[in-house]
């Protein structure tokens, strides 16, 4: 046996560490190992077991500059172009530099070219006068300073003109991007005050939210935008709204052209003005694990007092609801669910025409129902 000479412990006979210390031993340095790894080899082995490379021999790691005359002339070449390169450089630089040190022995040159430039500016000053009477021209549209809430439709309904109008004579291809305190010009068509057609072009009414409303679906309910009810409201704040609040809604100004189509046929107009609503939310097939579940879909146009959006829902149990609104959407809780499970759900615009013996509406439907959606509420 022998000994660690660091801390005098008993070492085996081929120990190449201290079991205890760990301070490499003598046999160690003598250990075989690979040149490319350094994993132990023994003494007759050819290649490493770890990496598979020769033991004794390191892979050539070569490139076309290293011990080659060919390398070494490429090299040369390189640092002679760029010597000359330099040498050229500094011949034109110095060159140039005398040329600007020889340019004031002839100023005679330079004050004549000055003198004809100062006699050209002359016949620019003449149109001068030209560009005044063009000057009258811009106050007959009214300028429109842009103010928080703005946007292109109710800059456009607030001067009885249409946004068209507003790109055209602005020279601008896209007003959905307006900046507070930009200049619009207005082009005046029967009068340059603003607001002096809105009054009679603007329709709105007064909304109460319902339970389940949203802005994006009141909007879409009365064909407008949810920043044309923004402006209709600058004094309410509508970040978060309630059941029962009371907004004003802007009517979007084709509504007043759909109503003469009306008297020629009245039932053919009805059933054609609407088209079956598309089912927004919930997606298909999703899972919902929440307290409540609010149905959302698309609106199809205004709707006459007698007609309604009519949600159909299929419970797991069995059994079928039906649920007649104005609005377009409906939200329901835990507590008023007839059973959890899955849920198929469509909805379709009705007319109605009386009432089930049980006191729920009845009629006839004006559209086809949407393509319904199976969804899993847990």
């Amino acid at each position: 046996m022998t000994e660690c000479s660091a801390c005098g412990a008993e070492l085996a006979a081929h120990a190449t560490r201290c079991p205890i210390c760990g301070k490499p031993t003598a046999y160690y340095h003598r250990q075989r190992r690979c040149l490319n790894c350094g994993a132990p080899a023994a003494e007759k082995a050819v290649t490493c077991m770890m990496c598979g490379k020769p033991v004794d021999t390191l892979p050539l790691k070569t490139s076309i500059f290293s011990g080659s005359w060919i390398g070494i002339g490429l090299g040369l070449l390189i640092i002679g172009g760029i010597v000359v390169g330099v040498a050229r450089y500094q011949g034109n630089f110095y060159a140039s530099a005398e040329e600007v040190v020889a340019q004031p022995t002839s100023p005679i040159p330079t004050p004549t070219r000055t003198a004809t430039a100062t006699l050209t500016p002359l016949p620019t000053n003449t149109p001068l006068p030209t560009a005044t009477p063009t000057a009258t021209a811009t106050p007959t549209p009214y300028i429109h300073i842009v103010e928080s809430g703005d946007n292109p439709s109710s800059i456009a309904l607030k001067y009885g003109v249409t946004v068209e109008e507003i790109m055209r004579l602005n020279n601008i291809d896209d007003v959905s991007n307006l900046q507070v305190g930009q200049k619009l010009l207005i082009p005046s068509g029967v009068s340059a005050t603003p607001g002096a057609e809105a009054t009679e072009l603007v329709q709105t009414v007064v909304y109460v939210v319902q339970p389940g409303d949203t802005l994006l679906g009141i909007a879409i309910d009365h064909e407008t935008t949810v920043e044309g009810i923004y402006a209709a409201n600058p004094d309410t704040i509508l970040d978060l709204i309630y059941p029962g609040q009371e907004i004003i809604v802007p009517l979007a100004p084709p509504t007043p052209t759909a109503t003469p189509t009306l008297p020629p046929t009245p039932t053919a107009t009805a059933t054609s003005a609407y088209s079956s609503p598309s089912l927004l939310s919930p997606t298909a097939n999703e899972v919902v694990d929440a307290p409540t579940l609010l149905f959302n879909w698309t609106a199809t146009s205004l709707l006459a007092p007698d007609e309604f959006y009519v949600l159909q829902l299929t419970w797991a149990n069995g059994n079928q609801t039906e649920t007649w609104l104005k609005n377009s959407s409906w939200r329901i809780t835990i507590e008023e669910r007839p059973a959890n499970g899955f849920i198929t759900w469509t909805v379709v615009v009705k007319r109605q025409t009386g009432s089930n013996p049980n006191g729920s509406p009845a009629g006839i439907n004006l559209t086809n129902p949407a393509e319904p959606r199976t969804v899993e509420w847990r």
